[in-house]
């Protein structure tokens, strides 16, 4: 959180002038408040891809007590102050979704969105891979893309309308976040029992895009919703396997950033300008 107050207790000069100091001071205030808001909201804009709108839902900025505060919910601190390499199993199965199998193990079915509308501004460089290769898979069938298929009437089409598999691409390029297992130029894929003793030739584990579905769902107010969609299940089976690991994440700090800059504005700018305002009015 961010409590912007511009401080002219110092002008000993200027006490008889209280009030209209005290107006002009709640005015730089606001202005400041919403310089820094802006800034902020530069700053993600900019520097976030998949996680831009999570933290702009997450921003916000209020008066209160007579101090502009620029405040970020707690949901999106994860973006702020960054993430430490960890398993996700624990996160996966904690959620009131999953459930347990026949054998005992505890599971749950993790969907990966590949829809319409996952564009470079929203979508990072690798999760843009995959929804391109979608796209020229489903061009290459005559599947539209984003266009709602329709019926012989004219009625959208509900619910799984095509599935199919890309067990070719996306190419593994090298190691990193997003490239999956098996041997660099081979598929993208996931681990298995064999990569996981060392690997072998030609990996072996499931590509990224193995089960592609595409849906058709009906909204709120006649509306319909296409998406193209692939599912995995983490399970407890899972623990101890190096699977659903998480790389982490850098902390992207846009909040304290946006603290220094807005110190900066204060002595650069705003008390300047504040000085000369103050003056022309005596």
């Amino acid at each position: 959180m961010i409590g912007v107050n511009v401080d002219l207790s110092g002008i000993d000069g200027l006490r008889d002038f209280q009030a209209v100091v005290e107006a002009e001071a709640a005015d730089a205030n606001r202005r400041l408040a919403a310089s820094a808001y802006a800034h902020a909201v530069e700053l993600a804009t900019r520097e976030l891809t998949s996680r831009r709108e999570k933290y702009l839902q997450a921003l916000s900025f209020f008066e209160q007590d007579g101090v502009a505060i620029i405040q970020l919910d707690a949901s999106a601190l994860w973006v702020e102050d960054g993430m430490s390499p960890h398993n996700m199993l624990d996160s996966l199965l904690s959620s009131p979704k999953a459930k347990i199998g026949k054998d005992g193990q505890k599971y749950l079915v993790v969907p990966f969105d590949h829809s319409p509308g996952h564009g470079a501004t929203n979508t990072t460089p690798y999760q843009l891979d995959l929804v391109n290769t979608v796209r020229r898979e489903m061009a290459k069938r005559k599947i539209p893309w984003a266009k709602i298929e329709r019926d012989d009437q004219g009625r959208p089409k509900l619910g799984r309308l095509h599935r199919f598999s890309v067990n070719s691409s996306p190419i593994k390029t090298g190691p990193g976040p997003g490239m999956g297992r098996g041997p660099v130029g081979d598929v993208r894929q996931g681990p298995n029992a064999r990569q996981l003793v060392g690997g072998g030739p030609g990996g072996g584990g499931t590509p990224f895009l193995a089960g592609v579905g595409v849906y058709q769902s009906a909204g709120a107010g006649g509306s319909v919703k296409r998406s193209v969609m692939t599912f995995r299940v983490a399970s407890s089976e899972h623990y101890g396997q190096e699977r659903w690991d998480h790389p982490g994440l850098e902390p992207k700090r846009i909040l304290s950033r946006t603290a220094d800059w807005a110190e900066e504005q204060v002595k650069n700018v705003i008390v300047p300008d504040l000085m000369e305002r103050l003056v022309a009015r005596l």
